[in-house]
């Protein structure tokens, strides 16, 4: 296959994970929507007319070749999705500018800056007006769905290729860690610090979009060799989106190496005690629930640990980290500098730039376009890498 037309269909599959991340059922754009059920349903629907296109991505990108149908079907599609995602960065940047405006007001009634996404709300002029095009760009979408069938479209979940979010794990790849040396930095020293307040216990909310290197933030520091040194145990757990609080803490005792039953009071007795008097990192990966109840019964297996005990907690969520209280750390995205030197190290290593000019050339106008993602520039870049072999 071409190479352009290749990278081009990673990228509009990746574009499309974006936005299915913003989409979330529990991500916050949900929360500026909820007005009442029918502006909900506008964000499901254009959640699901969009993971009804993604699904038969890979087959039309297989047959856009041999086919100028198709071809025309994935470019049209490509102008719609970009519509589609300029409209959502649009909501975004409105909540930004209102986040900025609460924090300054914030500032100078009290001593918090902090402002939950929760107390924010889009002015109605705003509201209809995104509501109108997100409405005639789901229109457009739809037409492009009805499409599928005459195209001979096969979607891959008829084939079984469905694909699953895999649970992290704390082992990292130096070569990851890439234009994150001032966070890693901050966090290490954030870890080996001690409570101003005299607290045992300090949880670290790691903030940001998906895609944007939380978890592989997460994992830089986990592995620290000054970190190592500093505590006495460590843990590390993905929790996702399924919240369960016997499945964490059946999950922490294997990682410190001890037995397990499946007796949930046994369980929280054993990890408390194995806690106490320790001091403890503890990372909680991809949390999603932001109900303060539940999260408040898990942190009491945590709060006999020794003084300078640590939890990581990673993100999507604004609430959660808002939730869970302490200063939350942010991570925003790559610069271009930063995105073009990662999707280098990935698309040619082991290769001479000098023999591949044509791909440095294609490869920074991808590095571009991925907004400063790791994920989606090593993605691409992998593309790029296995189409240029064959």
């Amino acid at each position: 296959m071409d190479i352009g037309l290749a990278v081009g269909g990673a990228f509009l599959s990746s574009v499309l994970q974006v936005l299915f991340d913003r989409l979330a059922p529990q991500g916050e754009l949900l929360n500026m929507f909820q007005r009442d059920k029918h502006d909900f349903r506008i964000l499901k629907k254009l959640r699901m007319t969009l993971l009804g296109l993604h699904a038969v991505l890979s087959d039309a990108q297989n047959k856009q070749a041999s086919n100028p149908y198709v071809s025309q079907w994935l470019n049209e599609l490509q102008d719609a999705v970009d519509s589609a995602e300029n409209l959502i960065e649009e909501v975004n940047y409105e909540v930004l500018r209102l986040k900025v405006e609460g924090q300054c007001q914030n500032l100078g009634e009290t001593s918090n800056p902090q402002v939950s996404y929760l107390s924010l709300s889009l002015s109605d002029e705003f509201f209809l007006n995104i509501k109108d095009k997100l409405e005639e760009n789901i229109e457009t979408l739809e037409e492009l769905q009805k499409q599928i069938g005459c195209l001979d479209l096969k979607s891959c979940l008829d084939s079984g290729k469905q694909e699953t979010r895999r649970p992290s794990t704390s082992v990292v790849d130096e070569s990851d860690i890439f234009g994150r040396q001032s966070e890693t930095e901050e966090l290490v020293g954030r870890l080996l610090s001690v409570d101003a307040n005299g607290r045992s216990l300090t949880v670290i909310p790691v903030v940001g979009m998906g895609g944007v290197g939380k978890t592989t933030l997460a994992k830089a520091v986990y592995n620290d060799e000054k970190v190592n040194d500093h505590f006495d145990l460590k843990a590390w757990f993905c929790v996702s989106e399924q919240y369960d609080a016997f499945r964490i803490a059946k999950g922490l005792l294997q990682e410190i190496g001890l037995q397990v039953d499946d007796n949930i009071n046994q369980i929280q007795i054993k990890l408390k005690e194995s806690l106490k008097g320790k001091k403890f990192l503890i990372v909680l990966d991809d949390v999603w629930n932001d109900q303060y109840n539940e999260w408040d019964d898990l942190r009491h297996l945590f709060v006999q640990g020794d003084l300078g005990s640590k939890i990581i907690v990673t993100t999507r969520k604004e609430s959660v980290a808002l939730m869970m209280g302490g200063g939350a750390m942010n991570v925003g995205i790559l610069s271009n500098e930063v995105s073009w030197a990662l999707f280098k190290r990935h698309s040619l290593e082991n290769r001479d730039p000098e023999e591949h000019l044509e791909l440095e050339e294609i490869g920074k106008k991808i590095a571009e376009k991925c907004k400063g993602l790791p994920l989606a520039i090593k993605t691409l870049a992998g593309m790029l890498r296995s189409k240029s072999i064959d």
